[in-house]
Order: structure tokens, then C-alpha cells, then sequence
């Protein structure tokens, strides 16, 4: 029969080859399913990667390879991550880093394995059977854009840029599922393979077919975490708006990123499809995509770190190197060259932004009752149109690790804080955190801050002081870390800066919110010939082929910079000595005392703390331990060339911080005083026909022959002021907008 005529080939077709010759079992391979990738291969080309490959960077020739080296510095008993830079991959074996690309999902395993087998030769089997070590591959040679990221990249290793925007809750995900027999209880354990749980078929006990239900918790569970990460601003192109992407984190990757941080993630980039319900299984034609992390970096090479990072390491030559730059003389002078040397002069400006970047310390009064008092400086540049305020808003931004860049009309009140949606998936209640959050320790930059409407700059109030977010919204009660310095920069109200008229009237921002900032700079645009010469010469060499005067070997390049900084927040932590402090009380003693008169208040504790904050960062920047006192008389110029314009009485000439806490100065505030008692005296003389209602234009005209009478003057602006001071106090009530009518209610 032919089944007999076909096994009796059999033996003949097996064990001869295509060429002819015997086939030898001997000479089995295991390849990856699909392609001709020998695994015993791959495990022997990554032994030897790791007992071969020096660092010419970081070795010399002779000594310990720099993978067995950190093998051996281990110190954990139970798990390892080995982060393998895959440019070392590529210098020494390129077809291994094609196929760690192309195929990772099988290539990284293999990896595991292969280290795991080197390690235990290498400590002699004298280690747990539990013992894990993961490969965690970083640094690949091409960087794929949130745009490039189509179906031909499905499956293969990727890296991606961006900001954290969002970290869910930690998830269980299902590893290894247990299964029990319905009819006889027997348990069939099932690993995760390619993402999917296969339910067994049949008993092999009871031969019970789809008998077996799923037992939870006997089931292997491990942690996860969905992430979802934007573009960042400089990668978007003309006119689009940014992309996201979502990235999912198992065991131990989750919780080491926050809102905010920028980060380079690599990982398999895969897809899998989405039911059209969750009853049915009918599976929709489009796929949703995920990144599935296998190493998360931090970036941060040209941005300060703020204290409290765990991953800013500084090796012994970069420590050698920020202790010979605070040890100079004219170090001052040198981190002001450094910081935006592209901006010519505005000295003064430059040194109060150096200060917002290293800040003041954090203080902790928790145990006498105190609470905690912010180290972060608030900084406001009020001025000209053209006077590189946002220029100077930009570098900051760039400089820092943490912080969102925000322009005033952009955004809305929700924007800042945090807004409430509904997540598309489970339909639950989400927060999403707002540019005050996401810059939290950091820096929040907001540009045309005078254009903000009156209700989103309310919500800075708690920030700026408290530095906390309260929320309660949809049900969703709760207090949010806003930890970050604001940078704002607002141009005057007649869109040039009027020095006759104060500060407050010139930018018509509340009182209340301009007391929050510890430097107000005015920066105005000066009309000498001298200046313009010289600014024109300075922009010209910019573009053209002058030199600059500035020798570029005086500076400190951004990287240098923005290390220096971050190893001062983490490292310097001044206290005040007992000469600073004496100086201190002595100069506040000072400024409470100038003045027009006795009752003036000139400064308040908010101020004396500006100073403090200020002194300490003056400090960090020598990394010195201590508050001396020229930190303090640095600290005091500072806020008098800043304040002193800023708080100048255009009427005296004299400083005047209540200018700045209530929008008024005492002079302004006792001649409405004289102007209320005038109008009560007219009031007076119409009592009767006053409390039927009279016109204002009546009584402005009876109050301004009794000013003249008495050889003053007085606007009708001021005469407002002094009607609706009346009107508070409740002795007069006013109707109407075009011909308003006054009304008496009672003198007392």
C-alpha cells in the first residue's frame, strides 16, 4: 500500500542530505525561529564581548576588561542589572549589534544567560539558584524620532527622547498563570510566552477537555507601570504639535522616572491589538503600540541636577576641576562670562539668575512647629521691549534639568496646575499635572507674564510662597509638590517703561503676587550714544567677522557650567556665621528705617529672607560652608540695584517696599485720606438731598472749588479712590456707569 511504500522511504529521506552525503545528528543547531541566527553562536560572541572588551576611554591596555570589572565590584546578593553600552557592541563585533537590533525580544534572553553562566564560573557555582542578572542594553548608535517610529520598526530594539507627561499606578502583570482542573483539582502551571497565557486543552490526569479554570492567587505576578512620554519642544517640526508615546516598565525600571524628567528610553518597540470590546473577542484591524522598556536614562548633559538626584555621580576629575574654579579669584566675574555670553552686559541681571540657579538651602522647622521655608528664588525682569529678557528666560530654560517654558496668553489656569480628564482606556478620574508640577525642583519660566488673565495668576500664589498645589476637583482631594523657582519676565503697562509712574501702576500686576519675588529687575532700555555704539558693536560681532572683546578662553562652557552647578546644590550647604547674621539684623534694622516717615513700612520679613536665601546662594557658588559677611553685602547690593529702582517713590525719590507689598506708598495713601475727609465735608452740606441720591459730577465739582481754595490739586482719578474708599467703609452707596449717582447711607 503507499503507506507502506512511504514509510519505507522514510529512513532513506531522513538520514541522507540535499548534497548526498549522511546526515549527522551530531550536527544539530538550534537557530531563532525565522532566521539562521545560531543561539549557541550568540552566547559564545557575548562570553567573549565580556571577557575581551577594554574602554580605550576609561583603561589602559593590560588591565581588567571593563565588564568583568563590574561583575566583580558587585555587591548585590540577589539581582544584578548590567548596563551594556551597545557602541561597545558595535566597536567590537557589528553582525552582533545587527542582530541585537533586528531581533531583540530573543537576542536580549540569550544575553541573560550567557552573563549569568559567565558569573557563576566566575564565582566558583557558590551562588543562589535564584539569582538573576539582566542585560540592560543603552546607547544605541541612532536615536529614533516619535514621527519615524512606523511598522518597519516593529519588533526591534529602538531608543526615544522626551518628557514624562504622565506615570500610572503600579499594575500587577501576569508572569506565570495557574490553572486547575474543574473536575479533578490537578494544577497546570503556565508561563507568558509572547505576551499571551495559553490555556491547556485537556486534562492529562481526568483527560477532561477545557475543564480548567484560573486560580489568581496561586498565579506569578510582577510589577508594571505605564508611562507616557512627549516629544520635546526643540525635536517638533513647523507648525505640528507634539506626539506622545506609551512606554510600559516592569520590576525594577518602575518608579524611576517622575512628570517631568526628560529621559532616552530603549526598548522593543511592539504592537498588539485591541478588542472592539471587552465581552467579544473580535479584534479590531488597528493595532495600538507600545515601547517595552529595557533601559531608561536620564538626560541631563548640559542641564544642572537638582540636589536630591540619585543619579548625578561626578568622578575625581570633575571634583578636581569645580574646586580649582571656586578657589579663583574672580570667580564671580568668571560665572557671569559663562552664563549667556551671547547677551552683552546686564551683569547684575546675570548674577541674580546665577543665584536662582544654585538657590538657597531648604530649611526644616518641622519640630518646633514651623513647617518648611523655601530655598528657591523668585525672580521678575520687568522692562523695555528688546532688552533680551526672553533671551535670558530661554538660557535658564536650556540650563535647567526640571522645567517647563510657558508664555502668558498661552496659558490658562488648569495649564499651571493641574487639570482633570478621563483616561480613554478604564474611564476612571485622572490628574494631570500642569507646568508648575511637571517643574517641580526646578525651574518654571513664563514670558509675558503681564498678559496672564487675573484668575491663572491667582493660582501662583500658593506656589510661589507654600510651595504646594491644593486640588479639589471631581472628587479628587489633594496636595500637590510645587517645589520650583518662577523666572517671569513682563513688560510695562504702555508697553515702554514710564519713570514717573511706579512700578505697580507701570506693569499693573497685584501687590500680593509682586511681594512673592525676591529680585525685581527693572531692565530699561538706555538712549546714550556711548551705550548704543557699543551694544551695536557687540551684536554686529555676533554676525559678522569682529572680534569679540570677551576672550572665549575666560569663559566656561555650558556642560563645565551646568555641572559646577549641580555639584554645588548637592554638596555646598552654607550656614550663616555669627557675623553674617549681625550684619544681616543690622541691615534690615536699616532698611525699616529709611523711609518718608515713621509709620512707612519699608521692608518686611519676606524681604529679610530674600536676602538670606540670596547670601546662600552667593555661598554655593564658592562652595563654601559657611555665610560671610561680603555673601550678605553682595546679597544687600543685589537687591538694591534690583528692588531699589523697583521700589523707588517717583514722588520722593526715596526706596519704598510698600510700593511693592500694597501698590501704594504712604504719601499716595494720606492725601486720599485728605481727599475723603473733603468729599464727607461737601456730603455734609447736601445731607438731605444726598441721602435721595445725588450726582458725582455735582460733588466733584463742589470738592474741587474747596481743593483749589485751599491751594492744592487733585486728578479725578484720585477723586475715585477716595469715593470708592467711602464706599467701602459703607457711608455711601453709587448707581449707574455714564452719570453715576451717589447715595448717603450714614456718617457713622
Amino acid at each position: 500500500s503507499w503507506c507502506f511504500a512511504l514509510s519505507s522511504l522514510a529512513p532513506q529521506f531522513v538520514n541522507r542530505m540535499e548534497d548526498g552525503t549522511d546526515f549527522d545528528p551530531g550536527a544539530l543547531r538550534s537557530v531563532l525561529w525565522g532566521t539562521d541566527i545560531n543561539i549557541d553562536e550568540i552566547q559564545t560572541k557575548f562570553k567573549d564581548f565580556l571577557l575581551r572588551f577594554t574602554d580605550s576611554d576609561e583603561m589602559t591596555d593590560g588591565e581588567t576588561p571593563f565588564y568583568i570589572k563590574r561583575l566583580m565590584e558587585n555587591t548585590d546578593t540577589s539581582f544584578l542589572n548590567l548596563d551594556v553600552d551597545c557602541d561597545h557592541i558595535f566597536q567590537f563585533d557589528r553582525e552582533l549589534y545587527q542582530q541585537l537590533v533586528n531581533y531583540p525580544s530573543d537576542i536580549v534572553p540569550l544575553f541573560d544567560l550567557s552573563a549569568m553562566e559567565l558569573y557563576r564560573s566566575m564565582q566558583g557555582g557558590n551562588i543562589d539558584e535564584d539569582y538573576k542578572i539582566q542585560v540592560r542594553t543603552h546607547n544605541l548608535r541612532h536615536v529614533t524620532g516619535m514621527r519615524e517610529m512606523g511598522p518597519d520598526k516593529i519588533d526591534m530594539l529602538i531608543a526615544v527622547r522626551g518628557i514624562v507627561i504622565r506615570c500610572s499606578d503600579i499594575v500587577p502583570d501576569m508572569r506565570v498563570a495557574d490553572f486547575r482542573c474543574a473536575q479533578c483539582g490537578r494544577h497546570e502551571k503556565v508561563t507568558l510566552e509572547r505576551g499571551k497565557v495559553e490555556e491547556p486543552n485537556s486534562c492529562p490526569r481526568c483527560l477532561a477537555k477545557y475543564s480548567f479554570e484560573l486560580i489568581h492567587n496561586l498565579s506569578i505576578f510582577s510589577d508594571k507601570q505605564h508611562i507616557k512620554i512627549q516629544e520635546t519642544p526643540e525635536n517638533i517640526p513647523e507648525g505640528e504639535v507634539p506626539h506622545t508615546v506609551h512606554i510600559c516598565c516592569y520590576d525594577d525600571m518602575i518608579d524611576i522616572m517622575r512628570p517631568g524628567d526628560r529621559i532616552e528610553v530603549t526598548g522593543i518597540f511592539r504592537a498588539c491589538p485591541m478588542r472592539v470590546s471587552r465581552l467579544r473577542r473580535t479584534l479590531k484591524s488597528i493595532y495600538s503600540t507600545y515601547v517595552d522598556v529595557v533601559h531608561v536614562a536620564k538626560m541631563h548633559k548640559q542641564r544642572f541636577t537638582h540636589e536630591e538626584e540619585e543619579v548625578t555621580e561626578f568622578s575625581d576629575e570633575k571634583k578636581q576641576l569645580f574646586h580649582q574654579i571656586a578657589e579663583r579669584p574672580d570667580l564671580n566675574d568668571l560665572l557671569v562670562k559663562s552664563f549667556a555670553p551671547s547677551i552683552w552686559e546686564c551683569d547684575d541681571i546675570k548674577k541674580g539668575l546665577l543665584c536662582q540657579l544654585f538657590g538657597g538651602c531648604n530649611k526644616n522647622f518641622n519640630n518646633s512647629g514651623r513647617g518648611r521655608f523655601r530655598g528657591e528664588i523668585n525672580i521678575l525682569l520687568v522692562g523695555d521691549p528688546s532688552t533680551a529678557k526672553s533671551q535670558l528666560l530661554q538660557f535658564v530654560h536650556k540650563l535647567s534639568n526640571r522645567g517647563i517654558y510657558t508664555s502668558g496668553k498661552g496659558s490658562s489656569a488648569v495649564g499651571l496646575t493641574v487639570y482633570v480628564k478621563r483616561d480613554p482606556d478604564t474611564k476612571e478620574i485622572l490628574l494631570e499635572s500642569g507646568a508648575l508640577v511637571l517643574s517641580d525642583r526646578g525651574i518654571c519660566c513664563i514670558d509675558e507674564f503681564d498678559k496672564m488673565d487675573d484668575s491663572t495668576r491667582a493660582m501662583l500664589h500658593e506656589a510661589m510662597e507654600q510651595q504646594t498645589l491644593s486640588v479639589a476637583k471631581a472628587g479628587i482631594i489633594c496636595q500637590l509638590n510645587a517645589r520650583t523657582a518662577i523666572l517671569a519676565a513682563a513688560n510695562p503697562k504702555q508697553s515702554k517703561y514710564n519713570p514717573k509712574m511706579s512700578v505697580v501702576e507701570n506693569i499693573e500686576l497685584p501687590p500680593t503676587l509682586l511681594s512673592r519675588f525676591d529680585l525685581i529687575y527693572l531692565v530699561l532700555d538706555k538712549t546714550t550714544e556711548a551705550y548704543d555704539k557699543r551694544l551695536a558693536g557687540h551684536i554686529l560681532s555676533l554676525y559678522g567677522d569682529l572680534v569679540l572683546k570677551n576672550d572665549p578662553s575666560d569663559t566656561i562652557n555650558r556642560e563645565t557650567l551646568a555641572g559646577y552647578i549641580s555639584y554645588a546644590r548637592k554638596f555646598a550647604t552654607p550656614k550663616l556665621s555669627p557675623e553674617a547674621s549681625s550684619l544681616l539684623v543690622n541691615s534690615y534694622i536699616e532698611m525699616r528705617r529709611v523711609g518718608n516717615s515713621s509709620k512707612t513700612i519699608t521692608a518686611t520679613p519676606r524681604q529679610l529672607e530674600s536676602i538670606i536665601r540670596i547670601s546662600e546662594a552667593l555661598a554655593k557658588m564658592r562652595l563654601s560652608p559657611a555665610v560671610v559677611k561680603s555673601d550678605v553685602e553682595e546679597a544687600i547690593r543685589l537687591m538694591k540695584v534690583a528692588t531699589q529702582q523697583a521700589a523707588t517713590d517717583p514722588k520722593t525719590g526715596q526706596i519704598n517696599y510698600e510700593l511693592i507689598l500694597t501698590g501704594h506708598s504712604a504719601g499716595t495713601r494720606q492725601k486720599v485720606q485728605e481727599n475723603v475727609t473733603l468729599i464727607r465735608q461737601v456730603i455734609g452740606e447736601f445731607k438731605e438731598t444726598a441721602k435721595k441720591g445725588i450726582k458725582v459730577k455735582t460733588v466733584f465739582d463742589e470738592f474741587k472749588k474747596k481743593i483749589e481754595a485751599l491751594g492744592l490739586s487733585c486728578t479725578e482719578i484720585e477723586f475715585n479712590d477716595a469715593i470708592k474708599n467711602l464706599e467701602d467703609e459703607g457711608i455711601i452707596t453709587s448707581t449707574g456707569k455714564r452719570q453715576p449717582i451717589i447715595r448717603l447711607i450714614s456718617f457713622q
